[in-house]
């Protein structure tokens, strides 16, 4: 609940989106016991995919 009202303070006082949501989001991590390690890793073996990346990279070719 905290987090929420964090990301809608941020956003009140013109933080920019991304920076807002990654506060908040940062926050929720750690209010939950997670640790930022953890997410780290999780989030760069998502980005690991082969058939992630390829979409990008298929419309950069335009």
């Amino acid at each position: 609940m905290i987090a929420i009202l964090l990301f809608i303070v941020l956003m009140l006082t013109s933080t920019p989106l991304a920076a807002a949501l990654g506060l908040s989001s940062i926050y929720a991590l750690l209010d939950s016991g997670h640790s930022l390690d953890n997410a780290t890793r999780s989030m760069f073996a998502g980005i690991d995919s082969f058939t992630l990346m390829a979409i990008p990279f298929f419309y950069l070719c335009w």
